[in-house]
């Protein structure tokens, strides 16, 4: 026969267990939601993270990571690894799909109908309203695919991006002739990434604008200095470029990462971690 004391011991321990998945359910929904709603005849979606430290009584930054062809929103989550920046960072960080898992960057192959610029554009208006977001402080980061429209996206809305960073990317294609991204009206800083041993954006271009032309035409739009300081790190495996002078505080930064392929750069691959370095680049190039 089970005691009295027993008895009451298992009741309190079933309570407490009870309470914490509560409690971890309650914390998980506050962590990820998602955010849906019709644009443009389309119902489109976005997946939310918000970090444990924010509360809504002060402005954060939020940064808008892009899935590559093919890719999903929840894939580029665990690529990269974002989510877990945003909590120690206190950052909200938003993945959005694609139509068809692609984004309509405006050339060559990946021109279609979607009108992914204005998505994106409603989808930061939508989210200033429900959230505290810094208006000086929204970033937008991609792969591949997602890269090209990050480079989209900081021409169209440069009167909202603070900075953008392109991961195995370009601002135009040669496929049907010159294509590329418009002029922005306002100066966005860049930080970019991109492998020498890329095959499917090849860092020379082949049919896409190469990795040293989407350099030059942000340098000259921000007003950089055209020749960059130059450093080599990682046993000589990766190059780093940086522009500086830009209007309004922005530079231009180069990655060239020697051998590596059509990847987003992390340590676990042994090169180094662009996660870690996009957000230091973000966290000193507010919008001025």
């Amino acid at each position: 026969m089970i005691s009295r004391k027993v008895l009451f011991a298992l009741l309190a321990l079933v309570i407490v267990f009870s309470t914490c998945i509560v409690v971890i359910e309650f914390w998980l929904q506050k962590a990820n939601s998602s955010e849906t709603f019709v644009f443009d005849g389309l119902t489109r979606t976005c997946y939310i993270h918000i970090p444990p430290s924010y509360d809504g009584t002060r402005p954060v930054p939020l940064v808008i990571v892009l899935h590559g062809y093919t890719g999903n929103a929840r894939g580029i989550e665990s690529l990269t690894g974002f989510s877990a920046k945003a909590d120690k960072e206190g950052f909200i960080a938003v993945y959005p799909e694609g139509v068809a898992q692609r984004w309509n960057v405006g050339f060559g192959m990946l021109k279609f109908d979607t009108d992914d610029v204005g998505f994106i554009n409603e989808l930061i208006n939508r989210l200033e309203q429900k959230y505290k977001i810094d208006p000086k402080r929204i970033y937008v980061t991609g792969f591949s695919n997602g890269a090209m429209m990050s480079y989209l996206l900081g021409a169209e809305l440069s009167d909202k991006i603070a900075a953008i960073a392109p991961v195995a990317g370009s601002i135009g294609s040669m496929t049907y002739g010159l294509e590329q991204i418009p002029e922005p009206s306002q100066p966005v800083s860049v930080i970019g990434f991109h492998g020498t041993a890329d095959t499917s954006v090849p860092y020379e271009g082949d049919g896409f604008l190469s990795v040293a032309e989407s350099v030059a035409f942000w340098v000259s739009h921000d007003g950089c200095f055209i020749i960059p300081q130059n450093e080599t790190m990682s046993d000589g495996k990766v190059i780093i470029s940086v522009y500086t002078g830009g209007a309004n505080g922005t530079e231009v930064v180069l990655y060239t990462i020697i051998g590596l392929d059509h990847s987003w750069p992390r340590q676990t691959i042994g090169v180094i971690e662009a996660t870690d370095i996009i957000w230091d680049f973000f966290a000193s190039h507010p919008k001025q």
